[in-house]
């Protein structure tokens, strides 16, 4: 397969979106550990976004250092890693808040 070549600025912004991406893993790896211990179904949720976050993240960051991926599938999925995935992860969590297995702060 042919090598691709991505431009500086690409490259920049694709890293920004990925250290996005890391910062929604570090949030929900955090509340991974502080949901643990009293509402194992929110820890549940919370470790299955981790397990695909780190999926992608790891996907993406090997695509792009082989250089065997086309930018704009390779933005795709680090755009989804960055957003979509948080975006699940908060919905998940909501839905869970309205049927009472919800985790929630001070009570």
């Amino acid at each position: 397969m042919e090598k691709q070549v991505y431009s500086i600025v690409w490259c920049i912004f694709f890293w920004l979106l990925w250290l996005v991406g890391l910062g929604v893993l570090v949030l929900f790896g955090g509340l991974l550990l502080i949901t643990a211990a009293d509402t194992p179904l929110i820890a549940l949720w919370n470790g299955l976004i981790v397990i695909i976050e780190a999926f992608l993240l790891f996907k993406t960051a090997y695509h792009f250092f082989r250089k065997d991926m086309p930018s704009s599938t390779l933005m795709f999925w680090v755009a989804l890693a960055a957003f979509g995935v948080f975006l699940l992860a908060s919905s998940g969590c909501a839905i869970l808040d309205k049927t009472g297995y919800g985790w929630t702060i001070g009570h």
